[in-house]
């Protein structure tokens, strides 16, 4: 099994940014394929179309609700009509289900998909998932604004209530005797939550047009080097009756677009399974989302959560952490809003994610023991899942692909300290992730 930081190394500095629809994204999924296949597993790779980022859609939502403020200087009932549906509109903009993005020009993309069948009859299904693109980089990425985040998204979801409520208040007003020096006092009063509206926009605009996509090491090539790390242990030594699928997804940063397809193509087939999403896997302490959404959180799995904390009780030497995902439109939160079981496996900092939309989003920022502390929780949670499907409890089969995920993992963290001590020595710099 190589380690994931091999990956990740691959990813980050042999192929780079992997915008939408660049080269980079085209060869990223090139890789993924290419090591499902030397693991000797089925592969697969599903196409489909999508924008390219999900900042667009907001774009669009930001600007007609500005647009829907100024048409209340000319007609109430217009703008009340614009800005109340603008207001639902944005809410499942958050939670992926696209409305405005539907709008936006398309281009093609791809999910690659493996499979490793169970030694018996399979019980149990469950999906590892990572996307394998990254993002552009943008103000808002910003280490001390990326903390604030979700309360910037906060302000612009009270914006658009506001110009709701003001849009209510002239039809109201309308049919009562107030003057229209009152009502056009009250719509002046509202003016700033427009001008936040503005301002926010041309943040978001001046990413998208003056940003460049990162080299995304932690978002998210991280993700995809403990899936194929993991996959290729599982293809190495099948579980009994639980079925794996490791589905790299494309188009991540155009709010989750990949995992979406993949779940709309197979949907009549993954009612039943677990899927756990793996993002941002490669700074800090391993932790498992229990809610995710930038506004009103989504629970992850119950029997998930439950299957990482045994794993982590279990197992020593690994700590696992409980935490809330606050930013990113993950493939976790793509599933969860849809009534999947699912969880995700990540590294979060005051609940946001190291990296995200961050220049400095590069290869010497990461940390190995947290790369391959995601290996080993994810592979033990398989074995806790798998055991559950067999009389006799999970602790020996989970002991068991402890020991092996430890004897896999130890020469060549062995290998590459030496390696890199002897680049030390030399006055040079290795190209591996500290």
């Amino acid at each position: 099994m190589d380690l994931p930081s091999k990956h990740v190394l691959y990813l980050a500095k042999r192929i780079g940014a992997r915008g939408a629809g660049s080269d980079g994204e085209a060869a990223a999924a090139s890789y993924v394929l290419h090591n499902f296949s030397d693991m000797g597993i089925e592969v697969d790779m599903e196409t489909f179309s999508s924008w390219k980022s999900d900042m667009h859609g907001l774009l669009l939502v930001y600007g007609l609700v500005v647009v829907a403020f100024g048409v209340f200087r000319l007609n109430y009932i217009a703008s009340l009509v614009m800005s109340l549906l603008l207001f639902f509109i944005f809410q499942m903009e958050t939670y992926t289900w696209a409305v405005l993005s539907r709008l936006l020009p398309r281009s093609s993309a791809s999910n690659v998909i493996g499979r490793v069948r169970p030694t018996g009859s399979a019980r149990e299904k469950v999906v590892l998932v990572a996307n394998y693109d990254s993002a552009r980089s943008s103000p808002l990425g910003r280490p001390r604004v990326a903390r604030c985040f979700r309360v910037l998204y906060i302000l612009s979801f009270a914006s658009i209530i506001a110009i709701m409520l003001v849009g209510f208040f002239g039809v109201a007003a309308s049919l009562t005797k107030i003057s229209h020096a009152t009502i056009n006092k009250i719509w002046l009063f509202a003016s700033p939550f427009a001008g936040f509206l503005v301002v926010l926009a041309l943040i978001v605009l001046f990413g998208e047009m003056r940003g460049r996509y990162t080299a995304g090491a932690n978002d998210n090539a991280s993700g995809i080097g403990v899936l194929l790390s993991v996959m290729a242990s599982i293809a190495s030594s099948p579980l009994e009756n639980t079925e794996v699928w490791g589905v790299a997804t494309g188009r991540g940063f155009a709010g989750a677009r990949g995992m979406i397809a993949f779940l709309h193509r197979h949907r009549h087939v993954m009612h039943t399974a677990s899927i756990i999403s793996l993002d941002h896997c490669g700074i800090g302490d391993t932790v498992i989302a229990t809610r995710e959404g930038v506004m009103f959180g989504f629970r992850c799995s119950w029997r998930l959560r439950k299957a990482a904390l045994d794993a982590s009780k279990h197992t020593k030497g690994l700590e696992v952490g409980k935490g809330r995902s606050r930013i990113k439109k993950s493939d976790g939160m793509a599933a969860i809003v849809r009534g999947y079981r699912a969880i995700t496996i990540c590294g979060l900092k005051g609940g946001a994610y190291p990296g995200f939309l961050n220049r400095d989003d590069t290869l010497d920022t990461l940390q190995r023991e947290s790369l391959d502390r995601a290996v080993r929780l994810v592979g033990l949670m398989l074995d806790t899942i798998d055991s559950g499907t067999r009389p006799k409890g999970p602790r020996s089969r989970t002991r068991s692909r402890s020991r092996e995920i430890e004897e896999l993992l130890a020469p060549e963290e062995e290998a590459a300290a030496e390696k890199a001590d002897g680049a030390d020595d030399g006055n040079g710099r290795e190209e591996t992730v500290d």
